[in-house]
């Protein structure tokens, strides 16, 4: 009996079940490591192994801007932008990636470019606003890039430009500026360029977001807003207030009705978009600066983002967590999610890839700066840059 006894507690259920479900949830470098291995021994090409660079272009400055992606016809480009106010247009055809044209304007450049149809949009910090145009000659060859609009606010701005396709949002310090940038129809527009409406509002440094009809910011009050917007001008509909400053871009859910934003104070709200009540809250227990962006699998949302003490998280459409992994420095860029993949920088200088919905690590790449902004795929091709004033070209 004393044998059997002893053969019972030395199996225990409970033990091993905690085992197993520690090991399913977690992301650590550890199994990123072996993981890494594993794909390097069966790449066909062990110099395109995920991971590995093909292009290093320097840059003029700092780059903390994401990268956007432009086609036209067959020929694929990469945009950029950086600290001295240097745009930069690059081919993406092949992996020798060479400079297409830079224009440069007065000014830092801090937040990405958008493009519309065959102009780009572009903000420096000082509240320069401009649109250049890239053109093509009968024979299909790119021609200098050109800037045809600019106008200066003289107001700071910390966030990202935002379009709907026929007006431009810009939010400065002090409220919402809202421009005409449509581009579409066989006849120019003569109201291109000119400002549509104006809404003051106080410590806007979020960038904002849109979604039918509404206008999701957050501010330095500590409150997310959001405005009802139209082609007057724009009105509140609610404010929710949280217990820091909003300095990331909302995110309006691709399931259900929800709207996500982080906070200083080291809490996710998820906020129902018509309501303005809380639906929940998670601590991710650090201040969260990165942009949330999400992934669905049949009826299933999941959440992605960084904090500030370097930890990852993915989060269910409940706010609970799935899996999280941490990198040693602050993660302050949007990530991009790809396939079964999600790219994002770390202030560690690393560039990481990992399998979405398990946290495990597939690729690493080490830069010589931080890597603050959204990276762009092409190709299957990574592109991304960095504080170190490189634009860099990795395989996934």
């Amino acid at each position: 009996m004393g044998f059997v006894y002893k053969e019972l507690k030395a199996f225990s259920p409970k033990e091993a079940l905690r085992v197993d479900e520690s090991f399913r949830i977690s992301g650590n470098v550890p199994q990123a490591e072996d993981t890494l291995a594993e794909l390097e021994s069966d790449a066909h090409d062990p110099q395109k192994a995920p991971g590995t660079s093909f292009l290093n272009y320097r840059t003029k400055a700092h780059i903390t801007s994401g990268i956007v992606g432009y086609e036209k016809g067959d020929s694929r480009y990469i945009l950029s932008a950086n600290h001295k106010g240097e745009i930069l247009l690059l081919t993406a055809n092949d992996e020798t990636s060479t400079l297409a044209w830079a224009v440069n304007v007065p000014g830092a450049i801090y937040r990405t470019p958008v493009v519309i149809g065959d102009f780009v949009f572009f903000v420096t910090k000082q509240g320069l606003i401009a649109a250049i145009k890239i053109k093509f000659d009968e024979k299909g060859n790119l021609l200098p890039g050109e800037i045809v609009w600019q106008r200066n606010i003289g107001l700071t701005v910390f966030s990202r430009l935002l379009t709907t396709g026929r007006i431009l949002i810009v939010a400065t310090i002090s409220g919402i500026h809202a421009y005409d940038c449509y581009v579409g129809g066989d006849s120019s527009n003569q109201n291109f360029g000119k400002k549509v409406w104006e809404h003051k509002m106080e410590g806007l440094v979020s960038s904002p977001a849109i979604d039918g009809g509404t206008i999701f910011i957050g501010s330095e009050d500590k409150h997310l807003h959001a405005l009802r917007y139209g082609g007057e001008g724009a009105s509140k509909f609610w404010s929710v207030k949280t217990d820091g400053p909003i300095r990331c871009k909302p995110y309006v859910s691709q399931k259900g009705n929800f709207v996500l934003t982080g906070s200083l104070d080291g809490f996710v709200y998820c906020i129902d978009r018509v309501s303005g009540k809380t639906v929940w809250t998670y601590p991710a227990r650090s201040a969260v600066h990165s942009d949330i962006t999400s992934f669905v699998i049949g009826n299933d949302e999941f959440f992605l983002f960084g904090s500030d003490d370097g930890t990852f998280h993915c989060l269910n459409l409940y706010g609970k967590q799935q899996w999280s992994f941490k990198t040693n420095g602050r993660i302050r860029s949007e990530a991009l999610v790809q396939g079964d993949h999600v790219f994002f920088g770390s202030e560690d200088n690393f560039l990481y890839g990992l399998k979405n919905m398990t946290g495990v690590l597939h690729l690493k790449y080490n830069t010589d700066g931080n890597i603050n902004g959204k990276p762009v795929i092409v190709d299957n091709r990574l592109y991304v840059g960095s504080t170190d004033s490189f634009i860099h070209g990795i395989y996934i």
